[in-house]
């Protein structure tokens, strides 16, 4: 009898342990469902620290205020409330180590698929600040960095924030030291950079469960070209007013404080002559979400992805495909370095069988093809 009762007694002490999971159920958005994912945990070491050559350590905090010392809206400083987190116990729902873990997991998601497919070339652990994490509950998820992520709590952000944000780290190597010549961050940029990330989760929407559902980015909508007045900063703005009433109220809400500093530093000439190159972006983007719709993933990763690496000596070619004045285009890689580069690595690659698809949905876009020889 005594024998039972102790057997009993551990049992219930085993029952009422809360041990370690090598997966964990994540749950996101995706084009309006909620959707669920079981991912691995493996990057979790046993001492119950990350491990990822991508990552030396993860942090969380609560995000108390942002300000901005130099006026700049692109150069935050984050108060904040440090969180120990704890890895050596299941991992509950939506808890801190929950978003941690899916932040990490979709880390190393993101630089595996460029490394992958640009064999390589891009060094991720030569920008060493990034090897940093921090995660942190906050009500500015649209100021998420590349290695400062912020969620609402018991949110379900698409996974697309990531490939967002790691491309970014992915195009500022591919123009320094590799010497893409973007010039910054431009619409043709963006538009190759977006592609990536909605390829990578195979959805045309980018950002949803983080941004304010008025400025998520949908690459199936057809985005025309040339871009007009709607792609302005001030026309962004605007639709962040319209998303953020209630948090307008306060001077001192993180979003209010954003916009007021925004206002500030670009005053109403930069305003209405500039345009949002996330949201302009789509112009390209969609145009090559279309051509992958008909080529399939592979293929069509494959294709930008090589005709990316050659973009330099396609724009010194301009002089023998571009026939109209060649000083009409900007210093820098443009559409037409992107739709010629597109055709010549279209017949080296597939024997040229997807220039008819390229051209159709280039034109499709606004795009004045008839300029170019190809």
């Amino acid at each position: 009898m005594k024998k039972m009762l102790l057997f009993s007694a551990i049992a219930l002490l085993f029952i009422g342990c809360s041990t370690k999971s090598d997966t964990l159920k994540v749950n996101y958005i995706c084009e309006g469902i909620l959707c669920s994912e079981v991912i691995s945990l493996d990057f979790i070491g046993d001492d119950n620290r990350i491990r990822s050559p991508y990552i030396d350590s993860v942090g969380f905090c609560y995000l108390d205020s942002l300000s901005y010392p130099d006026n700049n809206p692109d150069h935050y400083t984050q108060y904040t409330t440090p969180y120990k987190l704890d890895f050596s116990k299941t991992i509950e729902p939506y808890s801190q180590e929950y978003y941690c873990a899916y932040t990490v997991h979709n880390i190393i998601k993101v630089i595996e698929y460029y490394n992958r497919l640009f064999d390589n070339k891009i060094d991720f652990n030569a920008q060493e600040k990034y090897r940093t994490i921090d995660v942190a509950f906050g009500d500015a998820s649209m100021l998420t960095h590349p290695n400062f992520y912020i969620f609402e709590e018991n949110s379900n952000p698409s996974p697309t924030l990531f490939a967002h944000e790691i491309g970014h780290r992915a195009f500022w190597y591919l123009e320094d030291p590799t010497g893409i010549k973007f010039n910054g961050l431009s619409l043709v940029h963006m538009g190759l950079l977006e592609y990536f990330t909605v390829s990578l989760y195979d959805t045309p929407l980018v950002g949803e469960g983080c941004l304010p559902v008025k400025t998520v980015r949908d690459a199936s909508v057809l985005h025309k070209y040339p871009i007009d007045s709607t792609y302005n900063l001030r026309h962004t703005f605007k639709l962040l007013e319209e998303s953020y009433p209630a948090e307008l109220q306060n001077p001192k809400n993180n979003i209010s404080k954003y916009l007021s500093t925004s206002y500030a530093y670009y005053g109403d000439d930069i305003l209405d002559k500039y345009y949002d190159n996330h949201r302009g972006a789509m112009i390209l983007t969609g145009t090559l979400w279309r051509i992958r719709e008909q080529m399939g993933q592979e293929d069509t990763d494959k294709l930008i992805a090589q005709t990316i690496m050659n973009l330099n000596v396609y724009m010194d070619k301009r002089n023998d495909f571009f026939i109209s004045d060649i000083n009409s285009l900007p210093d820098q890689i443009d559409w037409c370095d992107v739709f010629y580069g597109l055709i010549q690595k279209d017949k080296e690659l597939y024997d040229g069988k997807n220039i008819q698809t390229i051209v159709a949905e280039f034109t499709k876009t606004g795009y004045p093809v008839d300029l170019i020889k190809y």
